[in-house]
């Protein structure tokens, strides 16, 4: 069953606007109540129309949303996913552009890493239309982002904003927010099992997690160095000469 709770953020609400809604532009939350849906209408076959407002502000096209079983960007021909809740080999892999035209690729490998990460292999690398998400530069104390904002997505294709609550050295969990001003949230249930969450930063998002578990949601942190030494290794026995995006915090 699905529960639903308002949310307040920490974060500036900035007034953005573009003519172009496939160029760059500033990361606004959405106001109270405002839909969570990135798409209006979504096509595995094909292309889709984003949903207009302050979703087509976050980059997702580097989320490939057209199995329960998520995947995200991490190089141009590498995605990760959930380990418990893998795509196999063979499988088609679709992303959508921020002007909704449709990407198509094919899962040809895939490989544990460590604790609930996996890492796949795409066909073909992808366009550079679509977002590679970068990953948290290593630090030794992530204890700031505590008590900040997350957008965390979920298997219906929409972003929510919980907070932070802890963060380890290879994981993260979250909490929902007491006070309701802004947008959703949600309790993540089965089938939510890696889909990507993010910290942003200067108007980019961070991948920091993808979903292990329930409720307000935990997974494997991505700012963790362990975590990215890893999968950095896996990278290169799947595909050598690609490596991870790093951005400090």
């Amino acid at each position: 069953m699905w529960r639903w709770f308002n949310l307040l953020p920490f974060l500036v609400v900035v007034s953005c606007s573009s003519k172009n809604p496939a160029s760059p532009i500033c990361l606004s939350l959405p106001p109270p109540g405002g839909s969570p849906n990135i798409f209006k209408r979504y096509s595995i076959k094909n292309d889709s129309e984003m949903m207009p407002g302050w979703s087509r502000n976050f980059d997702m096209s580097g989320v490939s949303f057209n199995e329960k079983m998520t995947l995200t960007l991490v190089t141009r021909r590498h995605v990760i996913m959930a380990s418990h809740y893998r795509r196999r080999p063979g499988a088609k892999v679709v992303f959508h552009n921020r002007m909704g035209k449709r990407i198509e690729r094919t899962l040809i490998d895939v490989i544990g890493v460590v604790g609930d990460v996996a890492v796949g292999l795409l066909n073909l690398d992808v366009p550079p239309d679509l977002k590679i998400y970068a990953l948290p530069a290593p630090r030794k104390d992530f204890s700031f982002l505590e008590g900040t904002n997350a957008a965390v997505t979920g298997q219906n294709r929409r972003i929510f904003f919980h907070e932070i609550d802890r963060v380890g050295s290879t994981s993260i969990t979250f909490r929902h927010p007491k006070v309701a001003k802004h947008g959703w949230g949600k309790n993540l249930v089965k089938g939510d099992s890696g889909n990507p969450s993010f910290f942003i930063s200067e108007d980019e998002l961070v991948l920091i997690e993808t979903h292990t578990s329930g409720g307000a949601g935990s997974g494997p942190f991505y700012g963790s160095s362990i975590i990215q030494e890893k999968l950095s290794a896996a990278i290169t026995t799947l595909a050598p000469g690609y490596r991870l995006r790093l951005k400090s915090l």
